[in-house]
């Protein structure tokens, strides 16, 4: 806490010193563009630093109360293999009365996928494009949906005063099978049919069906839940004190399991899905007594009797709620690119000719600058001024195919697990940097970081050595949202990953290998 209080202080009394720098160089700007020019004061020079980078596995991430979900399987030459689980508890409807004689047609996991709606039609329908999905969509594998023995917890039980957090190295009891199918993403699959059979006495008919169309036609998975199960559970429930209270409920029923399952081969596909909008529906039907009025309910021939027993169509929502957390399963072992070797001995002194970095409890890199103590006192005597420090990492062009990568990467403070300086003293101009950068064909190319302020401000302190910089796949979560938010937050779950060059290249004057830029001035008297 105390770290944290000091770093807040720093970081906004940095920020104040860069205001009122603004304003004094706005009001001298004219007398030192006099120098430069007439006085040859001052020179304007560049130099190259030597840096050592090298891989590290990340053993778990934060894995609750995120934007998007996991699930699916997913095999890549240059990360391996990864396998989901999901888990999550049921919320209550407003009204859980299911009423008289119910009978369950269909009970069925509703979950939407991220789509973008194409102009095409086919046969009269729209067609989608589904979003964020990487893999092999054409490929089967099995998904399972097992109720959950294991309660979530809301709070910490060892400290009832914080929040528990879900981590994605968690494990969860598989209790009862509801489900259990072969799957493969349909990006057209937007209508659900319910077969209504208990509309009369006879069971082995279809007395209706309901065809239910998504909200905005977005196609989802739909799977068929046991009725079996949901009907002792949940139905034989209904008068128990069970379904009275949400306390009550998930202790009784803890929630469900949505796990993918590899058949024969691993090349299957790897959804994000909004899971705050699943949900499990009951179709059943239940009898109502109602008052005849215009129509002969019982065929006796009149329309005046009253308490008429009618079978009617009924649905019940329970939202998929409360607590929701992934389990990331990795397998580096069948990587073609030997990822695990790097994980396990990575060469700390000379750096590596790779850097691995992979959400979703994948990969990072570990970013050292060598900077000797002769270096950092010239810079220091000389006072040198900063204009610019980059550390620019390029795509490695001899690892496997790389056509989805993240968008954006993360260098912040390895040693403290905070924010660089930069990102907040230069909001105004994008901050630190770390956009994925294309060329005129849309091929990705580079990651670029500023380290301006940092440096400058590091050259100004009594600080011996600088940090270490840790570089990661950017989440929404890491954006500060307050000026003394510095510390860097483990959520992840974002799949994308990229190969970037390190430091030690074959050939050691490739342009694209990584090593710290400094754009600097200084005074010549």
């Amino acid at each position: 806490m105390t770290k944290k209080i000091v770093n807040s202080v720093k970081y906004i009394g940095l920020l104040s010193l860069v205001l009122l720098s603004v304003i004094a160089c706005e009001r001298d700007f004219e007398n030192i563009g006099v120098g430069l020019v007439d006085n040859n004061e001052f020179a304007t020079s560049d130099t190259i630093f030597e840096v050592i980078a090298y891989n590290k596995n990340v053993e778990s991430s934060r894995v609750d109360g995120i934007p998007e979900y996991l699930l699916g399987i997913l095999e890549d030459d240059n990360f391996g293999y990864i396998k989901t689980l999901f888990v999550s508890q049921l919320g209550l409807p407003t009204s859980t009365d299911f009423g008289n004689n119910v009978s369950i047609d269909a009970v069925i996991l509703d979950i939407p996928y991220y789509a973008t709606r194409e102009d095409n039609y086919s046969d009269g329908k729209p067609q989608f494009k589904l979003d964020s999905i990487f893999g092999n969509q054409e490929t089967e594998y099995n998904i399972s949906v097992y109720e959950s023995g294991t309660f979530l917890n809301a709070l910490e039980p060892l400290d009832p005063t914080k929040n528990k957090k879900y981590y994605s190295n968690e494990t969860y009891n598989e209790k009862t099978l509801l489900y259990s199918q072969l799957f493969n993403p349909e990006r057209n699959d937007t209508v659900l049919y319910v077969k209504r059979r208990f509309l009369d006495d006879d069971s082995n008919t279809v007395d209706d069906t309901d065809t239910i169309k998504a909200e905005n036609s977005i196609p989802s998975i739909k799977m068929s839940l046991d009725t079996v199960f949901f009907r002792n559970n949940f139905i034989n429930q209904q008068n128990t004190g069970v379904l009275d209270s949400r306390d009550s409920f998930i202790d009784f029923f803890r929630g469900i399991i949505i796990k993918a399952e590899e058949d024969v081969n691993k090349d299957g596909s790897l959804m994000a899905l909004a899971m705050s909008n699943a949900n499990v529906r009951i179709y059943y039907t239940n009898t109502i007594l109602t008052d005849e009025t215009d129509t002969d309910l019982n065929n006796d021939g009149d329309t005046d009797d009253t308490d008429v027993p009618v079978r009617t169509k009924q649905t019940m929502i329970f939202p998929l709620s409360g607590i929701r957390a992934n389990q990331y399963n990795r397998d580096y072992l069948g990587s073609l690119a030997s990822i695990n070797e790097r994980f396990v001995s990575p060469d700390l002194i000379n750096g590596e000719d790779k850097l691995y970095i992979q959400g979703a409890s994948g990969s990072m890199g570990v970013v050292e600058l060598l900077l000797s103590d002769d270096a950092i006192n010239e810079m220091r005597d000389k006072n040198w001024l900063i204009n610019e420090a980059n550390l620019t990492l390029y795509l490695d062009d001899n690892s496997f195919t790389q056509e989805k990568v993240p968008d954006q990467l993360l260098l912040y403070n390895y040693d403290d697990n905070s924010q660089i300086l930069d990102v907040i003293t230069e909001v105004q101009v994008g901050g630190i940097g770390g956009v994925l950068e294309r060329d005129e064909d849309n091929k990705p190319i580079k990651y670029k970081f500023r380290i301006t302020d940092y440096i400058s401000e590091f050259l100004k302190s009594d600080d011996e050595k600088p940090v270490k910089f840790g570089l990661k796949v950017f989440h929404s979560t890491d954006v500060p949202l307050v000026i003394d938010d510095t510390n860097i937050d483990d959520f992840s779950w974002i799949a994308k990953g990229v190969v970037l060059k390190g430091n030690k290249l074959l050939d050691e004057n490739d342009p694209q290998r990584l090593k710290l830029e400094i754009f600097y001035t200084i005074n010549n008297d």
